[in-house]
């Protein structure tokens, strides 16, 4: 039987990216600003992350588009 349109999209994080979870919220920098958001996605050696909006920070969101991918090795969970 065909399963058209079925495709198993399961990721395996590195070990690294085994240490965070989706939901989990992380900082990281960009143009040497730091920045936080949520893990909404992971991927094997990143994650898609929504950023935090603030009031510093409005142009990158404009041109992300709220969303950005972070190598796990670039981040670190906040407390």
């Amino acid at each position: 039987m065909a399963t058209f349109g079925k495709f198993d999209t399961s990721i395996d994080p590195s070990e690294i990216g085994k240490e965070f979870k989706v939901n989990e919220h992380v900082k990281f920098e960009v143009h040497n600003q730091t920045e936080t958001g949520t893990i909404t996605k992971q991927l094997k050696n990143s994650a898609l992350i929504k950023i935090d909006e603030t009031s510093t920070n409005q142009e990158l969101i404009g041109q992300t588009n709220g969303g950005i991918i972070i190598n796990y090795k670039e981040m670190e969970a906040t407390e």
